[in-house]
C-alpha cells in the first residue's frame, strides 16, 4: 500500500508542477507561489512513501 501511495503522491508533484506552468498570464504568479512548493512537497512525500515501501515490503528469498 504504500508503493502506490507513494506512486499517486508523486503523479500528483507532476500534475500540480504542469498545471502551475499552463496557467495563464493574469494568474500565473498567485498559481506558481501556491502549486510549484506544493507539487516539491507532495514530491518528497511520495518518493519516502515509495522508498519505505521498498525497504518494508521486499520480500527475502530463501526464507519460509
Amino acid at each position: 500500500m504504500k508503493l502506490v501511495t507513494g506512486g499517486l503522491l508523486i503523479l500528483a508533484a507532476e500534475h500540480a508542477y504542469a498545471h502551475a506552468q499552463l496557467v495563464q498570464f493574469p494568474n500565473h504568479e498567485s498559481a506558481a507561489a501556491v502549486l510549484v512548493p506544493g507539487s516539491f512537497v507532495l514530491l518528497g512525500m511520495g518518493v519516502l512513501l515509495l522508498v519505505w515501501g521498498l525497504l518494508t515490503e521486499a520480500r527475502t528469498s530463501g526464507k519460509s
